[in-house]
Order: C-alpha cells, then sequence, then structure tokens
C-alpha cells in the first residue's frame, strides 16, 4: 500500500517541477522568434525596389512591415 501512496504523490511533484523548466523554454522559444523576425526584417530593409519587385512587396509595403515589433508576427490582411 505504501508504493501506491509513494507513486501517487511522485508523479504531481514531477509535474510540478516540469512546468518552470517548460514556462522557461517556451519564453526562449519566443525570444528566438522575436530575434530572428529582427533579423529578416532587417534584411528586408537592405533590399533594392527590383529585389522587392521579386517578392512582391512594394517600398512602402516593406517599410510598413520595418515599423512592426518584433513580437507582431501574425499575418494581416
Amino acid at each position: 500500500m505504501s508504493a501506491q501512496l509513494g507513486s501517487a504523490c511522485s508523479a504531481p511533484a514531477v509535474q510540478r517541477a516540469a512546468a518552470p523548466v517548460a514556462r522557461q523554454a517556451g519564453w526562449i522559444a519566443v525570444l528566438g522568434h522575436c530575434l530572428r523576425m529582427m533579423r529578416t526584417r532587417q534584411h528586408l530593409a537592405e533590399l533594392d525596389a527590383h529585389l522587392l519587385r521579386d517578392i512582391g512587396l512594394s517600398r512602402p509595403e516593406a517599410e510598413a512591415e520595418l515599423r512592426r515589433a518584433p513580437w507582431d508576427a501574425a499575418r494581416r490582411p
């Protein structure tokens, strides 16, 4: 009977211990995503008109993208 109590008690402790680690990994992923957005938007800023046309953007569209916050990665209509 004590083995049943011990195994039942250890599972929630493992879940509680894993939650902060998962949250930390989540924040690291968000930070990495924001840094990637900043880099790709910086590359976008360096494109000339010819290359912007190749990817289907005008200069005003590219500039609007550059003004967005790094965490603002949702598609806009």
